[in-house]
């Protein structure tokens, strides 16, 4: 059984150390830019005159009937606009792990809502900053329902 052992690692070692070193590299910093929709680094943002911040209830990431109705007036402009940015933040209370899992999800949460109302999902990129980007910095619960957002950012 020992030898059995010793002849299955001498042939998977090779293998382990060939695959350890065939690394691919064929993705161009082009194509990396489309994958993740940056295109709005050198465009310039779209000005609208609408409320760009979804608010949240606190630990929650679901939509309220508000949120979806403000989302909704952004349809038009996200159908015309090259690139959107979804970023998601959190008030300070949780951990740092757990409150950027938050924002991703609510950032998420309006990702889809978007794409069912018909916006490409090749446009949308979203992003977490958690609680590292707070509106207002105060420890009370009128600064923490400021921070529980989603910004959206058309380009």
């Amino acid at each position: 059984m020992r030898s059995f052992k010793k002849i299955f690692l001498l042939i998977l070692f090779p293998f382990i150390i060939g695959c350890a070193t065939q690394v691919s590299d064929s993705i161009s910093s082009s194509s990396y830019a489309t994958a993740e929709s940056d295109q709005y680094i050198s465009t310039k943002k779209l000005d609208m005159d609408l409320d760009d911040l979804i608010y949240f209830e606190f630990d929650k990431a679901s939509l309220s009937p508000n949120s979806k109705e403000l989302i909704s007036k952004y349809i038009e402009f996200a159908k015309k606009a090259k690139a959107i940015r979804l970023e998601g933040h959190c008030d300070e209370r949780g951990t740092r792990e757990y409150n950027l899992a938050l924002g991703e999800k609510r950032a998420i949460e309006v990702k889809n809502y978007l794409i069912i109302k018909g916006i490409s999902s090749s446009k949308i990129k979203v992003i977490s900053y958690g609680e590292e980007k707070p509106i207002d910095v105060e420890s009370s619960e009128s600064a923490w329902k400021k921070n529980r957002r989603v910004e959206i950012s058309l380009f």
